[in-house]
């Protein structure tokens, strides 16, 4: 028998229009997936989804037979859960190609179940990680005759030891509806569409309906049984340039506050996210060669404003200085050669459009003000802490670039020079050029499009852009790589070690 859910997804399927879903595609519509985050030396979390309520069971072994197979029962998924688990594996072969599986019951005799692999950190070998951010933005899902999402292709075709996803996985406050606004270029884009997605998501369900409907496409939930992914938030998973006091009157929301759309935002994404714990910002450490650090500029943030404060403040708040403190901290702790910190806006790349209020730190002024004070204390830190190759990646902005960063250039001088990398989107409308802002020198060595491009271009005109960062376990020479949807090479620059 089917479940009132299952029957609720069918019904709904049968009245989409000719071209996107039909009744037969329940079982797409209601996807089984698993996934990998935060795989370590010795540890990952698994995840996954099912149809039906049971405690997930997950085996893990050296070898695709499953020989030997190590086992545990981890937490029950149910309804209540929207039939998503996770679970922390430890004590794992330190540098290991691991292969796993999950069930949630048997069919019959035999579990049914979900594989996957992922390889463990350790090691002197090479690291080789991709990047970006931005799903299912500007309207624009999943179109079967475009061929999903192909991006998510050519992210695993490149065998990757992980994905940095820095933000936006849904839009929330951006419905899907049944054929996008192609704004002017040629086309038609007609995307698959779910309850869901078809308005703003502000009920735990909705929020729920919004990642599980990323699951739904082939190339993406492909991918994640072969490349883990570790997730930050930015604002879409809740609402446009949010900040925790926002508040709103939209007319497509019941809702007039932040506030009260938070609760069911942050279950939603944690439920759908291999994270463990629930903390946004933390530490993934990948081996000697690398640690990265995943920041949360959105939960502890003060109300956006012109950015221009003199002193620090809850006005000027950012990370937050508990978070600021912890950055600190855990740079100079860390012992790894490369440190990456992985912020979900650009530091230096102006958000600010004429008349209206900054969401990231920039605010178009040389000395450092408002929430450029705690990038300011961060950088001045670590260069007086003496901690070197670090390097800031970044996305939102729909878009690719290489920045560089210099005190030269910069009205502030007490920092390190250091690169930022910004990839993006990953499948969804593409961006415009921005500006830039003087006070940390930022200067654009290389951009994925031009200033003449129109804003939000479908994904079928081909701006679509993830990044691809190789440390070579000999030299320690880091290198960022630039591809586009087709998985063509577009820009590569070299970042040497310090005192190489």
């Amino acid at each position: 028998m089917l479940s009132r859910r299952e029957l609720m997804i069918g019904a709904s399927a049968a009245c989409f229009a000719p071209g996107v879903a039909w009744a037969d595609d329940k079982e797409r519509l209601n996807p089984r997936s698993v996934a990998v985050g935060d795989v370590g030396t010795d540890r990952a979390t698994l995840w996954a989804r099912g149809r039906r309520e049971g405690p997930m069971v997950v085996q893990v072994a050296t070898n695709p037979e499953f020989r030997d197979a190590r086992e545990w029962v981890g937490p029950v998924a149910s309804e209540e859960t929207d039939f998503t688990a996770r679970l922390e594996v430890t004590e794992l072969p330190r540098n290991e190609r691991l292969f796993w599986r999950a069930s949630f019951g048997a069919d019959g005799d035999h579990p049914a179940w979900m594989t996957g692999s992922f390889r463990t950190a350790g090691g002197e070998r090479d690291v080789r990680f991709a990047f970006g951010g931005d799903t299912c933005g500007q309207g624009f899902g999943i179109d079967d005759d475009f061929g999903g999402m192909r991006i998510f292709e050519a992210i695993r075709q490149q065998k990757p030891d992980f994905l940095v996803h820095a933000g936006d996985l849904i839009y929330a406050d951006i419905p899907i509806k049944r054929e996008a606004d192609m704004r002017g270029f040629p086309g038609r884009w007609r995307n698959l569409v779910t309850p869901e997605v078809e308005k703003v998501s502000e009920t735990l369900a909705e929020l729920r309906g919004r990642y599980r409907y990323n699951h739904i496409d082939d190339h993406f939930r492909t991918m994640l049984t072969e490349v883990p992914v570790l997730h930050m938030w930015d604002d879409h998973e809740v609402k446009n340039n949010w900040y925790p006091a926002m508040k709103f009157r939209d007319s497509r929301y019941r809702a007039r506050s932040v506030a009260e759309l938070l609760p069911q935002a942050r279950r939603a994404f944690f439920d759908y996210t291999p994270i463990p714990g629930g903390s946004i910002y933390r530490k993934v450490a990948y081996g000697p060669l690398l640690d990265v650090f995943l920041l949360d500029t959105r939960s502890f943030r003060g109300p956006n404003s012109r950015g221009r404060h003199a002193w620090y403040g809850p006005w000027a708040q950012w990370l937050g200085p508990f978070q600021r403190d912890w950055l600190k901290r855990e740079l100079r702790a860390s012992r790894a050669h490369w440190k990456v910190v992985v912020c979900d806006m650009p530091l230096g790349i102006s958000t600010r459009e004429e008349g209206k209020i900054s969401d990231n730190a920039t605010n178009g002024r040389g000395v450092p003000l408002g929430r450029e004070l705690e990038i300011a204390d961060i950088l001045r830190y670590v260069q007086q802490a003496g901690v070197h190759d670090i390097v800031w990646l970044t996305a939102d902005l729909h878009y690719a670039t290489a920045t560089h960063y210099g005190p030269t250039e910069g009205v502030y001088k007490d920092f390190d020079p250091f690169w930022e990398f910004m990839a993006g989107p990953l499948h969804a409308g593409t961006g415009t050029l921005h500006g830039l802002d003087p006070t940390f020198g930022a200067r654009t060595e290389w951009a994925s499009i031009d200033k003449d491009l129109p804003r939000h271009a479908p994904p079928s005109e081909g701006h679509q852009f993830f990044g691809m960062v190789e440390i070579d376990g000999h030299s320690r020479d880091l290198r960022v790589k630039f591809y586009d949807q087709r998985g063509s090479e577009l820009y590569t620059q070299l970042v040497r070690p310090y005192g190489a």
